[in-house]
């Protein structure tokens, strides 16, 4: 063989070892990206197992819900020859999920009241599931439970569920009742203020339970006694789960009738809020939105929704809650979806508008954005002191929940105050902010939030010029408010105060009237 020859076998059998150990090297690299998938589903699979009642993640008919293994997906056919529609693995588990949740809603309202019972104290993760149950699944499910279920008047006045699944529930456990967005707002009031009884008269209740419980039944008091006499108020949702901390309490309380209502707003709180510490002061927001409609003159009736459906993030930068995180505003989306869905269902000819302050700006562009995490739809959205939006959303044609010449902003001349880098001078300066200007609210805690941010880029800032493109810009003032308050500080108007000029500017919005504030 001439050495030319062996030169080009040897350089053969080197471009064939160089190609077996790409090749070994990119099996290595599937096996290696397939068991971290395969990890994925199996973290899910575990989160969602024993939501409905038992130690698997059973579907409808207590068939086990596959999420792991070779399980990325599928499609499926409503009929032969029908078109196949995708359904990735995401929205497979949140369909058996929800499925999973009809499910034991139905055989709790039937089954031995004791049973019944034992299954919930067994798992009181369960609670968490009712809320995301589609509007128009919950709406079929209350309409067959109340045919076969009957009223009748009670010591003391008034009428109460007596008799089929709606009694037993009403008794065991009512937040399935009262948690079901797409059922009247009365209905669910009912069955939450059973369950805001049932909690307070709990002595195994934890700390937990029993601070939300009270702090509610304080904002349901101040709710009437701040209101004009004859004003609905109504529990829309209440969640106290036994297993949860503080920060996993949940409650919404409506200002005005929920069901009949032509303008429905819904506030969303900023950091550091919670059923157990803030829903009495939350309330008073829904209170001044609802007297800045009769300031401002709305004539229509008019209801006012404080949501406290998410966990807020914290305003302690030393701590894992604190506001620069995006995960809880993702996590809080979804319920906000159902929560508007339901308010649609319910109310179709109402106008629903979003007062996101602070924090839940964020929440609530994931809310109406186009990615996972949105699919609600609102008429107005008004943001006030926002660190910075959701991250998909961009610019305002990315909130697709809204049209977008509805979508407005403002943020006061003293919340945007421009902190030192790096991040280490970013939170000392946060520190001396709140040592020195806590009264003046806060000043420049937005303009913190949007450079602590989490996502690796800076959020979008919807008072700056470019975020709104070729539309007109929606950006009005906040004049009287000064730092990043919403309510009333000894210095200055909160964003919510009463009477202030931001809050009458948010009730114009909500009736249609954006051009007398651009």
């Amino acid at each position: 063989m001439t050495t030319s020859a062996r030169e080009s076998r040897t350089d053969a059998l080197h471009s064939q070892e160089q190609a077996r150990e790409i090749v070994s090297q990119l099996e290595i690299d599937i096996e290696t990206f397939r068991r971290d998938v395969e990890a994925e589903e199996e973290a899910i699979a575990r989160k969602l197992t024993g939501i409905s009642g038992g130690d698997e993640v059973l579907g409808a008919w207590g068939d086990e819900v596959r999420v792991s293994q070779t399980f990325w997906g599928f499609a499926e056919q409503a009929y032969p020859g029908a078109p196949r529609r995708a359904v990735d693995l995401t929205e497979h588990l949140r369909d058996s999920v929800e499925e999973a949740a009809v499910a034991r809603i139905n055989k709790l309202s039937v089954t031995d009241p004791a049973a019944a019972q034992e299954r919930l104290d067994a798992h009181p993760e369960f609670a968490a599931t009712v809320g995301l149950i589609d509007p128009a699944v919950a709406a079929r499910l209350w309409q067959g439970m109340a045919s076969e279920s009957t009223r009748a008047s009670v010591d003391g006045g008034g009428e109460r569920w007596t008799t089929g699944p709606l009694a037993q529930l009403f008794g065991i456990a009512p937040f399935t009742i009262g948690n079901l967005n797409g059922l009247l707002a009365k209905d669910r009031d009912e069955f939450n203020r059973e369950t805001l009884r049932q909690t307070l008269d709990d002595p195994d209740a934890t700390a937990e339970q029993r601070a939300a419980a009270e702090q509610t039944q304080k904002a349901l008091d101040r709710a009437l006694e701040a209101s004009p006499e004859g004003t609905v108020v109504q529990l829309v949702a209440f969640e106290v789960p036994a297993d949860g901390g503080e920060r996993d309490m949940r409650a919404a309380i409506s200002v005005g009738d929920l069901d009949t209502a032509r303008y429905v707003g819904v506030m969303l709180p900023g950091m550091d809020s919670s059923v157990a510490v803030s829903m009495d002061g939350l309330v008073g927001n829904a209170v001044n939105m609802q007297d800045a409609h009769v300031r401002v003159g709305n004539t229509e009736p008019t209801a006012t929704v404080v949501w406290m459906g998410f966990e807020s993030a914290g305003a302690n930068p030393f701590t894992s809650e604190f506001l620069g995180r995006d995960d809880l505003a993702q996590e809080g989306a979804l319920p906000l979806v159902r929560f508007l869905g339901g308010v649609d269902a319910t109310n179709p000819s109402a106008e629903t508008t979003i007062h996101a302050y602070s924090y839940s700006t964020r929440l609530a562009t994931y809310a109406l954005s186009a990615g996972p995490y949105g699919g609600g739809e609102v008429d107005h959205l008004v943001l006030y002191g926002s660190p910075g939006l959701a991250e998909p959303v961009r610019a305002v044609d990315d909130l697709v929940g809204v049209p977008p010449g509805e979508v407005y902003s403002t943020k006061s001349v003293g919340d945007q105050l421009r902190l030192p880098r790096p991040e280490t001078l970013q939170v000392l300066a946060y520190g001396i902010l709140m040592a020195t200007s806590a009264e003046a609210g806060q000043a420049g805690m937005a303009e913190l939030g949007e450079a602590l941010s989490d996502v690796g880029v800076d959020n979008a800032n919807p008072n700056d010029p470019s975020f709104w493109g070729v539309h007109d810009s929606n950006v009005f003032v906040s004049d009287g408010v000064l730092g990043h308050a919403a309510d009333k500080t000894p210095r200055s108007d909160g964003y919510w105060s009463r009477g202030s000029d931001s809050i009458k500017d948010g009730a114009r919005i909500a009736a249609g009237r954006g051009d007398e504030v651009r």
